[in-house]
């Protein structure tokens, strides 16, 4: 035991001394810890799959037949009054495929793919999560991180001439940019697994070689042109401010990169990877611009999004600020469900939008920010974190006990902090399914309960969705209720109605 708690990286910056506390210890202990827990979920989740994958739970058979029963809804009202009663439409007029034997019928002819394809994403899990731990301990146990500060260090020295002080920044960049290369490098091989096997083994992968090749490279691109000037930047902040005033000065830096970021993003950096192009005059985008006015949505801009190139999966989003607001439809939606479904889910993300629920996870994140690095202020010259993990730290050398400060901000994150993050990405995740269930309460009020509930049962059986996840499993990972619940209180909203 004494020979674990003392237990150090192979390599170790010259002059680095002993730690009086199991920090390395502890870190190895704590994710282990949680790979257990998280490796058990999965293995619940797993067998659960493997047992009920090709039923289709009885609650949830009784409440896609019932849909639309008790006197349908105003989108198919609407429909109706327009189009005149087509032929082709269901009696209370939604389209032929969208009726509640149509839906259960796929639902049934959908669950041997939706079953193989959760059974093989479950495995992928698990062989590229035990590589990702042992990539993480190797890199620990290794001292990979000083091994590439060294590095860093010793090409600045050649690169940038003057004191160490003086070029830290720069020496941060070429290590930050030397353990990202790396990283990347020893994940590639399962991100190209991931979508040329296993997304296109069952029918979503629509990559092409070339594609993804051009993507990689232009994530590269944008990393190093984007990303080192604003890590730069943000060092520069940190050494500037001291641990004084680091939350109040690295929270407004934050907070204005955030606002650039949300502004920047779909404008600039979007259209490198798809191609947007207006909504096209039609039923659709009348539909969409009424139920915009109906809300008071400020509706600027309607696009439709090429996702079908890299995938079949689908989405919508909304996005922008003030009176400049932005509705976005995956191509891929357009064809997989109706106009009045279409309309239903977006009256869901405008829920989101009435809720206020974008608002409050930047505000969230923002408060996240200045919590953390107020604690970092009080840990940067802690100097057992940085010699545990083989750093050469002294007690007064600096505000990071003579360390880069790259160095602490990683450290803090993946040592202290980590524990703080795990718990509040519980607590995240709740909130996020709690913010879901508002927004399709908003999107049944505004009388779209049928639509919706049939829009989340295609969307559901199109992704080849699992009906029936476990419980612990969804509560601890998924950030959307499962299908089941969410069906059922839009139902009990749809019948308050009534």
């Amino acid at each position: 035991m004494d020979a674990f708690l003392a237990i150090k990286p192979m390599y170790t910056q010259e002059g680095a001394g002993a730690s009086a506390y199991p920090y390395m210890a502890a870190t190895i202990v704590f994710t282990l810890l949680m790979q257990c827990w998280e490796r058990y979920l999965d293995w619940r989740q797993h067998k659960r799959i493997t047992e009920r994958g090709l039923l289709i739970p009885e609650e949830l058979t009784a409440l896609v037949a019932q849909i639309g029963t008790g006197g349908g809804s105003a989108a198919a009202s609407t429909k109706g009054a327009k189009d005149g009663g087509d032929a082709s439409d269901a009696s209370d007029g939604t389209d032929a495929s969208s009726t509640p034997e149509a839906l259960l019928a796929k639902l049934k002819e959908k669950a041997p793919a939706s079953q193989a394809y959760a059974l093989e994403k479950s495995r992928f899990k698990f062989y590229s999560s035990t590589w990702g731990l042992v990539k993480g301990l190797a890199f620990v146990l290794l001292g990979a991180m000083p091994y590439f500060w060294d590095v860093a260090d010793a090409t600045g020295a050649e690169w940038f001439p003057g004191t160490a002080d003086a070029r830290e920044i720069k020496v941060s960049l070429l290590f930050y940019g030397l353990w990202e290369v790396v990283d990347t490098v020893l994940n590639l091989p399962w991100a190209i697994y991931s979508t040329f096997v296993v997304e296109a083994r069952h029918g979503f992968n629509k990559t092409t070689p070339l594609l993804f090749a051009t993507d990689f490279v232009k994530q590269l691109l944008l990393t190093a042109f984007l990303g080192a000037p604003c890590l730069a930047a943000f060092l520069s902040v940190v050494k500037y401010a001291g641990p004084a005033n680091l939350a109040v000065y690295v929270g407004g830096f934050f907070f204005c990169l955030s606002l650039t970021f949300i502004t920047v993003y779909p404008v600039l950096i979007q259209p490198l990877f798809n191609k947007y192009e207006p909504l096209e005059v039609g039923p659709l985008r009348a539909a969409i611009e009424a139920l915009a006015q109906s809300v008071s949505y400020p509706l600027y801009k309607l696009y439709t999004v090429d996702g079908s190139k890299r995938s079949s999966h689908s989405n919508a989003y909304l996005y922008g600020f003030f009176k400049a607001k932005r509705i976005v439809l995956f191509d891929t939606l357009l064809k997989q469900c109706t106009t009045e479904e279409i309309v239903a889910i977006l009256a869901h993300e405008l829920g989101h939008w009435s809720h206020s629920h974008v608002l409050f996870s930047f505000c969230f994140s923002q408060c996240y920010i200045f919590v953390a690095f107020s604690f970092f202020a009080r840990a940067m010259g802690e100097v057992d974190v940085y010699r545990a993990f083989g750093f050469a730290a002294s007690a007064g050398a600096s505000d990071t006990a003579g360390a880069p400060v790259v160095v602490g901000v990683l450290l803090f994150f993946m040592v202290l902090w980590e524990p703080v993050d795990h718990a509040l990405s519980f607590v995240m995740t709740w909130n996020t399914r709690r913010m879901e269930f508002q927004a399709d309460e908003y999107g049944a009020n505004l009388g779209y309960a049928a639509e919706l509930q049939r829009g989340l049962v295609k969307i559901t059986f199109e992704n080849l969705g699992v009906l029936d996840p476990d419980p612990l499993f969804s509560t601890y990972h998924h950030s959307h209720p499962p299908l089941i619940q969410r069906l059922r209180a839009i139902d009990g909203h749809a019948k308050k109605r009534r």
